[in-house]
């Protein structure tokens, strides 16, 4: 299978196999870290029991991206609030 723009490792073994339970095999059988970054039209080699009622869910028009890169990370999460701030910096005790 190829991945797809927008598709993350862990999508890919839940639209081949239909169980989230067989990243650490496909991840062996590909070489690969489940927290990997993939290319588009990078070839995954599936691995692991299929569960054929969740993977059906998913076809060629129905495909899971929930890939996130650096870029939405900073639009979606931005480095503000109490978790950014610094004591008697940003924050200012009185």
């Amino acid at each position: 299978m190829k991945a797809k723009q927008g598709q993350s490792f862990c999508d890919l073994v839940i639209q081949e196999t239909g169980d989230i339970g067989n990243a650490f095999a496909m991840a062996f059988q590909n070489g690969l870290s489940i927290t990997d970054s993939l290319t588009i039209g990078q070839e995954i080699i599936p691995a692991g029991k299929e569960n054929k009622s969740i993977s059906e869910i998913w076809s060629e028009n129905n495909l899971p991206a929930t890939a996130i890169t650096n870029i939405d990370f900073a639009i979606i999460v931005p480095d503000e609030g109490i978790g950014a701030m610094i004591i008697e910096d940003t924050f200012i005790v009185r």
